[in-house]
């Protein structure tokens, strides 16, 4: 008899146990699984692997998405339902929908809101792999719509950008084969899973700042990670070495952003790893977060330690421009004020030079280039050139006069706000 009590007992707890929970107790609302507020809708959801934390393969039988409490749905409930394996991270655009020949349909029917939840037991089970990540995909198809205290009234946790997509109007049912183009979102449905065990230990944040292999990170980042479902602390440790700990030791953090106490080094590798804690226990396996820190201020980063152009043509790319200082402030020598970013300098002979900077493919960087005469302590304003917006390149050319020294600033071009540099190559051509 206390065996069969034991077995009883026991497969209760593991059917209980048999589903993740992933921010249930969120208080936001959007677009997701499906819009209340208008007619018709279609929306994906990526899902990784990461935050599942499930401790193995196994069948999903059930969904349960949460509404807010003074929601309707009467007229928002003939849901198609889909899931899918992918690799998909985030969707690139409107119209990035993952196909529906990649999905399989688990559900088509009616739902209902019962104790502010919706619950969606699969007509088809879905095995899902615990390898890939899991889009979830929704399709609303009643004509008529739910009028709600809010636009839409699911509940939804902020999370990656892009890792939802979605499309709703009044039009026509969508036909998931040729979704129209869509809206992404930064947030997706609050969910229980059910069918899966979570694994036994909490799941590894999602760290959002910096990305792995980040180049050119502050010496003092603020370091950001999602929040873990059932987490109630988490733990950083920071090296310079893979799994070291040599920078900081397991710190417990309580929010889920973390500045260290002491600058970083510049130009160095560090290795970031950050677990969730709940009630005693770690996460496990988390992955270490790599990334590089700004380079050293460079050498021409005042007017001072100029670098000197005397071959012509004379090219240089600056690569560490966005560890350069505002030293003494802003340069006021021009009309146009500008950032005190990094200087050359080179002498007249009383021929025509050009003057010109460019920036890198793709680069969103707005430079202003001011030309001076004059001494470091005494400049007068020969040209400033701030033409071009983000990425565009300026140039200006001029006639010299012989013996007189010229100093090129190239900086940000904001006058009262101290910005930072960023990668450009400068020319200077004697014609």
């Amino acid at each position: 008899m206390k065996k069969i009590l034991l077995f009883s007992l026991l497969s209760t707890a593991l059917m209980f146990n048999a589903q993740i929970n992933l921010n249930i107790g969120s208080t936001n609302v959007g677009t997701a699984p499906v819009s209340s507020f208008f007619s018709y809708s279609y929306v994906q959801q990526l899902y990784p692997k990461q935050e599942i934390n499930a401790n193995a393969a196994g069948n999903i039988t059930g969904l349960v998405f949460y509404i807010d409490p003074s929601a309707t749905i009467s007229d928002s409930s003939d849901w198609t339902v889909y899931l899918g394996h992918t690799s998909k991270t985030a969707f690139a655009s409107g119209t990035d929908w993952i196909p529906v020949s990649q999905l399989t349909q688990v559900y088509a029917g009616t739902v209902v809101k019962n104790n502010n939840r919706v619950e969606v037991t699969l007509t088809t089970p879905f095995a899902y792999n615990n390898t890939d990540d899991l889009v979830v995909a929704a399709k609303e198809n009643s004509q008529s719509i739910d009028i709600n205290n809010f636009d839409e009234a699911f509940r939804v946790y902020p999370y990656t950008p892009n890792s939802t997509l979605y499309y709703k109007g009044d039009r026509m049912i969508v036909d998931p084969a040729v979704p129209p183009g869509g809206i992404r979102a930064d947030y997706k449905s609050a969910i229980t899973i059910s069918g899966l065990t979570p694994r036994s230990t909490p799941a590894c944040p999602l760290v959002s700042y910096p990305l792995n292999n980040a180049q050119s990170v502050p010496l003092s980042p603020n370091i950001k990670w999602f929040p873990v479902s059932v987490a109630d602390s988490y733990k950083i440790s920071l090296g310079t070495s893979l799994g070291s700990t040599d920078v900081i030791n397991q710190q417990v953090v309580t929010g889920t952003n973390f500045t260290p106490s002491a600058p970083l080094n510049a130009n160095t590798n560090y290795y970031l790893k950050v677990s969730a804690v709940s009630a005693g226990i770690e996460s496990s396996g988390c992955a270490d977060v790599v990334f590089k820190t700004i380079p050293s201020v460079p050498l021409n980063d005042a007017c001072s330690g100029a670098l000197v152009a005397s071959v012509f043509p004379y090219e240089y790319t600056q690569i560490d421009a966005i560890s350069s200082t505002n030293n003494n402030g802003f340069i006021t020598s021009c009309a146009d004020a500008m950032n005190d970013g990094t200087w050359f300098k080179f002498t007249g002979d009383g021929g025509q030079f050009t003057v010109g900077i460019t920036m890198p493919a793709g680069s969103t960087y707005d430079p202003q280039m001011d030309i001076y005469s004059g001494t470091c302590s005494s400049l007068a304003c020969v040209k400033a050139m701030d033409n071009g917006g983000g990425g565009a390149a300026e140039t200006y050319t001029f006639t010299t006069t012989a013996g007189t020294e010229y100093f090129i600033n190239v900086g940000a071009y904001e006058e009262t706000v101290d910005m930072p540099e960023n990668v450009f190559t400068i020319k200077i051509i004697k014609l």
